[in-house]
């Protein structure tokens, strides 16, 4: 009686697990931006606009334009205090070799994004439109 009680258990414990992964895979809920890790170059429009698409999925999340919501921005009004704007879509001292830096290395609470997560061509696309093609 215990075996067959035992038995009955978790087979009710498999049915809940296989319904629950069957619900979760006809759900369509885009994956957030933050979470992406694919490498994968926006290959449309121009490279400035590509960059633009990079950021829009990277780089928003921390440096998007409305302070209260954007940690990175915050931080860079903080440290800025007004000298230089804190989005940096507003910059205009940003070149291409500063944005791939701290892209690859990080700064402060800034992480560091691997080639895997942004690959080079999405590197060279974020950095043409921050930089406004600076070098």
């Amino acid at each position: 009686m215990k075996q067959a009680l035992v038995t009955l258990a978790m087979a009710a414990g498999a049915l809940v697990v296989m319904t629950a992964s069957a619900v979760a895979q006809q759900a369509s809920f885009p994956a957030p931006a933050w979470s992406r890790t694919t490498a994968a170059a926006q290959n449309r429009g121009s490279l400035t606009e590509r960059g633009a698409a990079v950021f829009n999925n990277w780089c928003t999340v921390c440096h998007g334009k409305d302070v209260k919501n954007a940690p990175g921005t915050q931080s860079l009004q903080y440290k800025y205090q007004g000298k230089l704007p804190a989005a940096l879509e507003e910059r205009r001292d940003l070149t291409a070799k500063s944005v791939k830096f701290y892209v690859r290395k990080g700064v402060a609470t800034m992480p560091f994004f691997r080639k895997t997560e942004i690959g080079d061509a999405d590197l060279d696309a974020l950095a043409a439109y921050l930089s406004q093609g600076k070098p």
